[in-house]
């Protein structure tokens, strides 16, 4: 017993550091902003308690509806188009043909690029005038676009940025494509099955472990975005490209409402958690686990 308790507590004290620090900056400042979201502070005077009333108004809160729209928007239409593609364009860059290594760097690249440097980059091919892709449009015999003020444009031009950076989910797939034994591709030659037919019964169902991380992060990743809207174009045309994060940002340090911000924060929290667990839920009916007998775990 001697000798246990001597290794639990050395076990304890690397961990201390790190258990201390979690208590300190995360469970503390979360469970804090959760008694905030309850009251009217604006982080100078002292808390009022108004118990739901945040709560209850973001029902009535016309922008806070919008940029919930906004953001439902991205995560129901941008994560099945940038999954899509970064599947596409991960089989593409697994065909072994010379030099396709060059190819994967080069699309890996875009990935390590700042979100702010990639704005840049996208208000120079989407901005209204002589952008890049306007002067394509105008030497074909077409007229300008502009993409940045209409509502129904300005959304696909942000989700497009998604797409562009998806070196690293893109190598995840990589890495999924990689994994898939050859003998099965082997045995549905010699069947007489064909690339359409093969890419549907081997290739994506022993990609949806894959599938399912990279969709549970994008999610995740749309809920929270607030670079590429807030700089490509604050927000607007008319609220169109307000999303979430951009409303709560504003909310809290423009309007000084900390407390109506951190009552939005909390609704996010649950909008993630909900959407990610009926996630991890329904795929025990999709996601196939090599050793199973169907889709599903193993348990």
């Amino acid at each position: 017993m001697t000798n246990k308790w001597k290794e639990d507590r050395a076990f304890l004290l690397f961990i201390a550091p790190w258990i201390v620090g979690f208590l300190c900056f995360f469970v503390g400042p979360a469970m804090a902003s959760l008694l905030y979201s309850f009251a009217d502070y604006n982080a100078i005077t002292k808390p009022i308690w108004i118990g739901i009333d945040n709560y209850t108004h973001l029902i009535s809160d016309q922008v806070y509806l919008k940029s919930l729209r906004n953001t439902l928007y991205f995560v129901f239409i941008g994560v099945p188009v940038t999954v899509g593609f970064q599947i596409v364009l991960s089989l593409l860059l697994n065909v072994e043909i010379p030099g396709i290594r060059v190819f994967r760097t080069l699309y890996y690249l875009p990935y390590l690029v700042p979100p702010v440097a990639t704005v840049i980059i996208w208000i120079i091919l989407f901005g209204s005038g002589d952008s890049v892709v306007n002067s394509l449009i105008v030497l074909f015999g077409g007229s300008n676009v502009d993409w940045m003020g209409t509502e129904g444009l300005i959304k696909p031009v942000i989700i497009s940025i998604g797409m562009w950076s998806s070196g690293g989910a893109v190598l995840i797939f990589l890495a999924g494509l990689k994994g898939i034994p050859r003998s099965l591709y082997e045995a549905a030659r010699i069947d007489g099955s064909g690339p359409i037919r093969t890419f549907f019964n081997i290739t994506l169902p022993m990609l949806t472990p894959t599938i399912l991380f990279t969709v549970v992060m994008q999610v995740i990743y749309y809920f929270q975005m607030f670079t590429e809207a807030m700089l490509l174009s604050k927000g607007g045309p008319n609220y169109a490209s307000q999303t979430y994060m951009m409303n709560t940002y504003q909310v809290s340090f423009r309007d000084l409402n900390f407390g109506y911000a951190m009552a939005q924060s909390w609704v996010l929290f649950l909008l993630i958690l909900v959407i990610t667990i009926v996630l991890l839920k329904s795929s025990q009916r999709w996601v196939y686990y090599e050793g199973s007998e169907k889709g599903g775990s193993n348990s």
